[in-house]
């Protein structure tokens, strides 16, 4: 079967003839890919600004986003028939493994030697067919399989705001999000099921597709503000942005950074300290929470969630969507590898 990957030889994005996985454990479960989404990760990926193949490989698989349809079970699993959808986790636990593997926690893992599906050491999902353990996916309802791409991001959403709103030392009623890419499209809904209220803060344009996807979806859009707010989420990858979200958090306030890189400023931790201010990071996400993605989708709104997706047939012009080339206005760009 053909994958689409890295060559690290080359340094490029290539496709490459590989052999189809088979079952070899009585927990494992063999499924054709239907889809594979690409988010900034993979395109950090494709620049070779981190990441690496199997050990004693020159390729990686990539795809960590993904949607499978079951074909084959191992003779232990139970719960999962042929037909069914699930979406794969990313993060597999250390060697040892630590302490939070070893509690079922790989996305808190201490000892920094996990490996990732698509990123780190283990091919991804950019190809027909995958196999992985039964306690590495998440069934998805047939109702939701237009859907069911976005359960890997909105895992990571999950668990930000759970960690945020624990965080917060009253009762959290504004939110700013920064950022109205896939993440931060996701949070803003996410919050709103708490009842909070949520602007998103970006640069898009107001006639931009995004800024009409915000409000259509019940939230504020602005390009800049000063208004103070309990909770702040940086989905943007910017360290300005993940400053911004700081200076404007009131009493209180929680910050919580989903892809912000080094920055260069001043941290006020005297500020900070007078006015109980937590900053949070999060990465990768638990079982739990990518289950409880698969929840929160069966509560958004459909109108909202089509707005979201759009997709390409097949994984030809993949290279393309790294480069972040074409389809212009698209929040999330899937590839459909079977129907």
């Amino acid at each position: 079967m053909q994958a689409i990957g890295l060559d690290y030889a080359r340094r490029a994005v290539a496709t490459r003839e590989v052999a189809e996985p088979e079952i070899t454990h009585p927990e494992q479960v063999r499924f054709r890919v239907r889809e594979v989404g690409v988010c900034g990760t993979d395109r950090e990926l494709a620049r070779f600004a981190f990441g690496f193949p199997p050990e004693g490989k020159d390729f990686l698989t990539l795809g960590h986003e993904a949607v499978g349809e079951i074909v084959e079970l191992g003779a232990a699993v139970r719960d999962l028939r042929p037909g069914d959808l699930v979406a794969p986790t990313i993060r597999r636990a250390c060697p040892g493994p630590c302490g939070c593997c070893r509690a079922g926690r790989r996305d808190l893992c201490s000892s920094g030697e996990y490996r990732e599906r698509g990123i780190f050491g283990l091919h991804g999902y950019a190809a027909e067919f995958a196999v992985d353990s039964v306690r590495d996916l998440v069934p998805v309802p047939a109702a939701l399989s237009a859907y069911a791409i976005l359960v890997e991001p909105l895992s990571s959403v999950e668990k930000l705001v759970e960690s945020v709103l624990r965080a917060h030392q009253a009762d959290a009623q504004m939110a700013l999000v920064l950022g109205a890419g896939p993440i931060g499209i996701l949070a803003a809904l996410r919050l709103q099921l708490q009842g909070i209220k949520v602007t998103v803060q970006s640069l898009e344009e107001e006639s931009d597709a995004r800024v009409a996807l915000v409000r259509r979806a019940g939230a504020r859009y602005e390009r800049e503000g000063r208004d103070e707010v309990d909770i702040a989420i940086e989905a943007t990858g910017s360290p300005e942005a993940a400053f911004t979200g700081l200076k404007r958090l009131a009493p209180n306030g929680v910050l919580g950074l989903l892809g912000a890189r080094d920055g260069v400023g001043a941290m006020p931790w005297l500020e900070m300290i007078r006015r109980n201010l937590t900053v949070i990071g999060s990465l990768n996400a638990s079982l739990l929470h990518f289950k409880r993605g698969v929840k929160t989708l069966g509560m958004l709104e459909r109108r909202t969630l089509d707005g979201l997706v759009t997709r390409v047939a097949g994984v030809r012009g993949l290279a393309e969507t790294l480069a972040g080339e074409g389809m212009r206005g698209a929040v999330k760009v899937v590839h459909t590898l079977a129907e």
